[in-house]
């Protein structure tokens, strides 16, 4: 796909490097966009559309997710290693945005290759994985009950209800079953199971990068938790808008226009 603006074109095309799959467009400043857990670079074509007027815009495929590799391991280090080792061939650092898994994968890219990191915007992200409320572990349990009594199909219409509920939604649900199902079922259980464990909590002052953390209203972690979660990153801020979990696509104009103001912020 390419767009025109003032008569240049921007390109938006798939390229493969390393085993991953991305999407580029535009130029300037590097932006990193990193999916969620079973999504894909897909997700971010709004915001590849819209920040590409003034950035080189790059999503792409974690590991085990859309077009890029489907071999394990799969656990949040190796596919932060995975991402790592595109953006050390980078002329420029990087501003990294990650949703739920992306944010937990950008923490650790930031960890492993902080000089090619230039900041963080973490949207519903988690500093540690350790399903320590009963409501935690319930959640997780469902999720893997689903997959293992039903299947791919039957789990993306139970998500895509609790990511995306209401009528005014009712689109957005679509489209976000018709591309969860592409998943195979084996590596999105081993993404899944690779999981509870994960922490670089006690690792986060090290960091320092400004950090944006976007913690939503009806998000499955309460806002109290995720300050407590980043409360030891030293240049961190805050932002609490309304909206669920993939907030991102639920809303990409309010996420557009927050992300915007963060990036000018720094």
């Amino acid at each position: 796909m390419a767009s025109r603006k003032g008569g240049r074109v921007r390109r938006n095309q798939v390229m493969k490097s390393h085993g991953l799959a991305l999407r580029s467009a535009g130029e300037g400043p590097l932006l990193l966009l990193l999916h969620g857990l079973g999504s894909s670079s897909l997700d971010w074509q709004a915001q590849i559309e819209h920040f590409s007027q003034h950035y080189r815009v790059v999503a792409l495929d974690l590991r085990g997710h859309g077009q890029s590799m489907q071999e394990g391991p799969f656990d949040v280090p190796t596919l932060a290693a995975d991402v790592a080792r595109w953006l050390d061939e980078q002329p420029e650092p990087a501003w990294v945005v990650g949703l739920s898994l992306g944010a937990m994968v950008a923490l650790e890219l930031a960890l492993q290759l902080p000089h090619k990191v230039q900041g963080l915007v973490l949207v519903n992200g988690f500093s540690e994985f350790l399903l320590e409320t009963p409501k935690e572990q319930e959640r997780y349990a469902m999720r893997l009950k689903w997959l293992r009594w039903f299947g791919m199909r039957p789990l993306a219409w139970w998500l895509g209800r609790e990511l995306f509920p209401g009528p005014d939604l009712a689109q957005v649900r679509h489209t976000f079953r018709g591309r969860f199902v592409r998943n195979k079922k084996k590596t999105y259980k081993a993404l899944l199971e690779a999981l509870p464990g994960w922490s670089v909590r006690a690792r986060l002052g090290t960091l320092w990068q400004p950090v944006a953390i976007i913690s939503t209203s009806h998000d499955y972690l309460p806002l109290a938790r995720r300050v407590e979660q980043f409360a030891s990153l030293p240049n961190a801020t805050i932002h609490t808008p309304d909206g669920h979990h993939a907030w991102p696509a639920e809303d990409p104009a309010g996420f557009n226009h927050l992300l915007q103001r963060i990036l000018s912020t720094h």
